[in-house]
């Protein structure tokens, strides 16, 4: 009798755990808005906006900065890294994003440098 006692009782454990299930997994990076970002390069420091929109599988983008505006081609995100080319002016960069700020670097045919930034209001 003990062993029928003790084989329900570690039945009904096991179902009722067995009945949970397993947390929703966060949704993935969405780095979409408006970045007031800073790029220095070769001695100057130049101010700027990095837009991002579209879709995560098609994401889209642009910067403007003291200096003129361009678009982004070959927008990859991967997690909370993104990589893309600016063919106007032949320069590549790499980006990792945390949270609403950004940091990263670049490298083209004038040179390389830093850029960093930070997600602006209303940029969601």
């Amino acid at each position: 009798m003990t062993r029928l006692a003790t084989a329900l009782a570690l039945g009904l454990t096991l179902g009722a755990c067995g009945g949970a299930s397993a947390p929703e997994p966060p949704p993935p990076f969405d780095p979409t808005g408006s970045y007031a970002v800073t790029i220095e390069a070769q001695g100057m420091t130049i101010g700027g906006t990095l837009t991002l929109g579209g879709t995560l599988d098609a994401l889209t983008g642009s910067i403007d900065t003291d200096m003129g505006g361009a678009v982004l081609a070959d927008i990859v995100l991967t997690d909370t890294e993104m990589t893309f080319n600016v063919p106007d002016v032949g320069v590549s960069f790499r980006l990792v994003f945390d949270g609403d700020d950004l940091a990263g670097d670049f490298d083209g045919a004038m040179g390389a440098g830093t850029i960093y930034g930070t997600k602006g209001p209303g940029g969601a």
